[in-house]
């Protein structure tokens, strides 16, 4: 069967899975779809992991078969795949859909890998949010980092990818998840050339004179992962297009670059250049929303808040999400209007994010002295303005999303935001979406939500009272928008748009130039690869 037949609008995952029946998927990410812990009464549980990742991966993945490989968080991570035949642990336990494997490492490896290398320096380099005065600064001890961390996670994952397909024997669809995998398609192609591999970057990719930032041999290093593979995807045209610059302008390899048609060719090897946004599987997300739990706390939010409006944030403690200025803008909201003082409140159902790093752990402080000095300034006897909690709960957020009035989503940079969609499709009351404009979600939900400028706390300000404000024909028809925008995409057609594109490159392979028939146009939300 050919994917190239099959319509992204109409394909089904009976389809997909026909197609894919002598094939081998294999995801690999950090994070993995769930992470095990122990509770109370000592038995090991799965909880779901954090992220837009997991969100769309989770239901892209039905019955697929395939394995998703990453990284042991806990102790009972490992336990649990240590019960399972080859490690495999099928996913989710009670209906297996596909399997997960773990892959172990160092605790002083993954401490470099992760925490020095991808997210003291790669995430704030591909959101634009590096301090240039003075950090990250390039010393032994990143270069350690770089080399006995990164660079070696990097190839115990490809191992692990290796052995996954050579153990099953079947044809490797090999999908690389985000910017702590950059190097991982180099390993993987010198050993098993015929492979296709895509690689999908999460986050934003920057112009080539913010990538040159980067020591010259890493930014090397990354180039020649990223194009080791067949397909590289990224959310939006922009940041695809950011891509194929850096290449164009690289000054540390030789490239072939064909920016209008989105490819690049480095010693023969094609590689193709695509954007398809990550979305979610909206049908799924409303059948967990009618979970009992869900509507436990969905009663909860409603005592607290009582007749009130209610405003809802729901990120990870992580500065890129810019939870500070919406702070910010609320405490100037309420003092240029008086008038909303107990008529409103303003959830913050946060997640905690990284905690060993330092700067996540002031930050998480910072938020709990600001919410903690708006109460002060503005609370009563009946009223907090701020509801603060910080853990890990899905389905307190899924409640959040259906009862807001107002969705604050703000980030200084973000490379789609799934909450925004989440919003749009499980909000039961005609709610309002504010998003920064610097989201790669705004280019989807572009006129069926309020704009802002990220680091304007004043426009913010006054979109929260424009939002609170709107009258009830308005606030549907916007509503209607951004739920139709959503549906309109699924992850299925993401995870399917990214099975067309390694087809497609597999039928051009070997011909080492160019392919000079004309470029196909991309649909609004996702390209075609007819």
């Amino acid at each position: 069967m050919e994917l190239d037949q099959l319509k992204p609008e109409t394909a089904t995952p009976r389809q997909v899975r026909q197609y894919l029946r002598d094939k081998l998927v294999v995801i690999a990410s950090n994070r993995g779809p769930v992470e095990f812990r122990r509770v109370e009464n000592g038995i090991i549980k799965p909880f779901r992991g954090a992220g837009g990742l997991v969100s769309a991966m989770s239901t892209a993945l039905t019955a697929t078969d395939a394995v998703w490989i990453s990284v042991a968080r806990t102790r009972e991570d490992v336990i649990t795949a240590l019960a399972y035949p080859k490690r495999r642990i099928p996913m989710p336990l009670e209906n297996p859909q596909y399997f997960l494997r773990f892959l172990v490492t160092d605790k002083r490896e993954f401490h470099l890998y992760y925490n020095v290398v991808s997210n003291s320096v790669l995430w704030y380099l591909n959101h634009y949010m590096l301090d240039l005065t003075g950090n990250p600064c390039f010393d032994d001890e990143f270069h350690t980092a770089w080399k006995e961390g990164y660079r070696k996670v990097n190839r115990l994952f490809a191992d692990e990818i290796v052995k996954e397909v050579r153990a099953q024997g079947k044809k490797p669809l090999i999908f690389l998840q985000d910017y702590h995998l950059y190097l991982c398609a180099s390993h993987i192609r010198s050993r098993l050339p015929e492979a296709l591999i895509h690689h999908f970057t999460h986050s934003p990719w920057v112009e080539p004179d913010y990538l040159k930032f980067l020591p010259t041999g890493y930014r090397r290093e990354i180039l020649e992962g990223m194009l080791s593979c067949d397909v590289v995807g990224f959310h939006t045209r922009q940041y695809a297009e950011n891509f194929l610059r850096c290449c164009e302008e690289s000054d540390v390899l030789h490239l072939k670059v064909d920016s209008k048609r989105g490819m690049v060719v480095r010693d023969g090897r094609l590689t193709f250049v695509r954007h398809y946004p990550i979305s979610i599987d909206h049908e799924a997300l409303e059948k967990l929303a009618m979970r009992p739990e869900v509507e436990l706390h969905r009663k909860r939010l409603r005592k607290i808040a009582g007749e009130r409006k209610i405003l809802l944030r729901v990120d990870r403690v992580e500065p890129t999400k810019n939870i500070l200025r919406g702070l910010k803008a609320y405490r100037l909201f309420l003092r240029h209007h008086p008038e909303w003082h107990e008529k409103v409140i303003f959830f913050h159902f946060l997640y905690p994010s990284r905690q060993e790093l330092h700067e996540y752990r002031n930050l998480r402080r910072e938020i709990e002295e600001e919410v903690h000095s708006i109460n002060r300034e503005f609370g009563t006897l009946e009223w907090d303005p701020v509801y603060l909690e910080i853990e890990d709960n899905y389905l307190r957020s899924i409640a959040g999303l259906m009862e807001f009035d107002v969705l604050v989503v703000n980030p200084v940079m973000d490379g789609m935001n799934l909450v925004a969609k989440e919003g749009a499709v499980l909000n039961r009351k005609n709610g309002i979406i504010i998003i920064s404009t610097r989201a790669g979600v705004w280019g989807e939900l572009k006129g069926a939500a309020i704009p802002v400028n990220p680091l304007d706390v004043m426009e913010l300000a006054e979109a929260m009272r424009t939002a609170l404000r709107m009258g009830e024909r308005r606030k549907k028809a916007l509503s209607r928008k951004a739920r139709q925008v959503v549906e309109s995409n699924t992850s299925f057609n993401w995870f399917l748009q990214q099975m067309r594109a390694l087809q497609r490159a597999e039928k051009e392979r070997g011909k080492g130039t160019v392919p000079e028939e004309p470029p196909v146009p991309p649909l609004p939300r996702y390209e075609h690869f007819d």
